[in-house]
């Protein structure tokens, strides 16, 4: 049975070793960033939906110029996960950006200066164990020895920990495999491995094309948090930038919730789903939650996680991490 030694991963080592490297690059010299730009990345996820209709309409010019700041430029970068997001931070490279907890987090030990300034999502329903429609196992228990996949040092890596504990079992009880999103669903279909812990898109389109079930979603044990986070630079010497833009997420989070099937239409091209499956992953989601005591306390715990399973090596104070001082007043 194979065994998780996460410390022996060459994939994380690396990446560790790149942000550290970047972070001590920009310590010593900075790129030049013109006064008058924006930076913000983005991705093509359910989460991200927020910023993908205020990317789509304009909204972050148009707030900005509501604001007095009618010629900052804005540019929008897209990633396809977390830890590019973590390096174009630590370069200079980038002001703003939504990307997952664990990231986030790993980031920011790393020594990236940012800080948490909102959250874009959460959804401890849009992550799932899936296993096979025509799979006899029933309940999580029964996959002690099975092979069962997800993402390693995403926030999915520990919510498999925190589904298999509930279940009395350990990581090292499964034979886990790290592959990608797309490529958990395709194995989990031919029959290479039992269990996916998979996302949207795959997540929506597995399960309501009838391919696939759940066992266990995150619901009740990890929220599926997406933090918004800005560099230090940007949070202490151009607020009004930050602020534009997060009424203007803000903005984005409104029309979801009054326009779903409008946004579903819109958005659906994006996320390779249908405008139907779309309003399901909707249905899953909540959009800019508070930054409230359940969540702070969510993630310190996944600080913890990290540190006890030598995805970082050094803690920090999650509170002095988040600053919400732009955020846009009720």
């Amino acid at each position: 049975m194979r065994r998780l030694f996460l410390i022996e991963d060459p994939m994380l080592a690396r990446i560790s070793t790149l942000l550290a490297a970047a972070t001590l690059a920009l310590a010593a010299t900075t790129p030049a960033r013109a006064a008058d730009t924006l930076r913000i990345g983005f991705m093509t996820f359910v989460p991200y939906s927020a910023s993908l209709l205020a990317k789509q309409n304009g909204w972050v010019e148009e707030e900005l110029k509501k604001a007095g700041h009618g010629d900052v430029k804005v540019t929008w970068t897209q990633f396809a996960g977390g830890p590019p997001v973590n390096e174009a931070f630590a370069s200079g490279n980038l002001d703003v950006a939504a990307l997952g907890d664990t990231p986030a987090l790993v980031g920011h030990a790393s020594g990236i200066p940012t800080r948490l300034v909102g959250l874009a999502y959460q959804g401890g329903q849009a992550q799932a164990l899936l296993v096979r429609k025509d799979a006899p196992y029933k309940q999580v228990a029964e996959l002690k020895g099975k092979k069962v996949a997800t993402l390693r040092g995403g926030n999915v890596h520990e919510l498999l920990v925190l589904i298999l504990q509930e279940a009395g079992l350990k990581l090292s009880d499964v034979a886990f495999i790290n592959l990608s999103l797309q490529d958990m669903g395709t194995a989990l279909l031919k029959g290479d491995i039992e269990a996916a812990l998979a996302w949207d898109p795959v997540f929506t389109r597995l399960e309501s094309e009838g391919q696939a079930r759940v066992l266990r979603d995150g619901k009740g044990l990890k929220n599926n948090l997406n933090p918004i986070v800005a560099s230090q630079t940007l949070v202490e010497k151009h607020p009004a930038y930050l602020q534009a833009y997060l009424r203007a997420i803000a903005r984005g989070a409104q029309a979801l919730q009054d326009d779903p099937d409008g946004s579903a239409k819109a958005l659906a091209p994006t996320f390779g789903l249908t405008p139907e499956q779309t309003l399901i992953a909707f249905s899953r989601s909540q959009w800019l939650p508070p930054v409230n005591d359940d969540v702070r306390a969510e993630l310190k715990r996944s600080v913890g996680f990290l540190l006890e399973n030598r995805l970082v090596r050094n803690t920090f104070d999650v509170d002095a991490f988040i600053d919400l001082s732009a955020a846009p007043k009720p």
